[in-house]
């Protein structure tokens, strides 16, 4: 009777984390646990933005199941993530069409996370990079290349010296512009 009772608990899991993995939401990064535990994170829960409102937050919902390898009872916990605010980070909006950015330039406090919302309108390939200087000798982060329409969500740390830096797609460098750091 045990058997039957983790068995049908498991496949009600499995059903609900598959369902939730269905959704269009961006998956939620997992912290790896010791064996013999499985962590299972379904999916991010929150409101999207629009251009002509101030950003809202997020709040991720992390589902963790712990199996044993005893016979021991499955359990289940939702442990809430902390939530993305402003006060969290610096969020930019910036969109790619027709071969140029939207914006021309980009200005972030000093070592404050940076959260970039990256819209590529054209169906050709973009992405944003930041470096120290248009020589691209330095790189402070680089975004992966996306083909649109497709929207896709970059986040690093503003560098900690104050100054003027340089963001650019590197599928295609006349697309630029300048990384204020205050």
């Amino acid at each position: 009777m045990k058997t039957r009772t983790i068995i049908l608990l498991l496949c009600i899991f499995c059903i609900a984390a598959l369902a939730a993995g269905c959704t269009s939401q961006p998956p939620v990064t997992s912290t790896t646990v010791p064996s013999p535990v499985t962590t299972v994170t379904p999916g991010m829960t929150g409101t999207t933005e629009t251009r002509d409102t101030p950003s809202q937050s997020v709040t991720p919902t992390t589902v963790a199941t712990t199996v044993t390898k005893t016979s021991a009872p499955v359990t289940s916990t939702v442990v809430p993530a902390p939530s993305l605010t402003e006060d969290n980070g610096q969020r930019i909006r910036i969109k790619a069409e027709n071969f140029a950015f939207d914006l021309s330039r980009i200005t972030v406090p000093a070592s404050s996370q940076v959260i970039i919302e990256f819209e590529n309108e054209d169906s050709a390939p973009h992405n944003v990079a930041f470096y120290t200087t248009s020589s691209l000798t330095e790189t402070i982060y680089k975004g992966g290349i996306i083909t649109g329409p497709r929207t896709i969500t970059y986040t690093f740390t503003a560098p900690a010296v104050p100054g003027t830096y340089y963001f650019r797609c590197d599928v295609h460098p006349s697309m630029n512009g300048q990384f204020i750091v205050t």
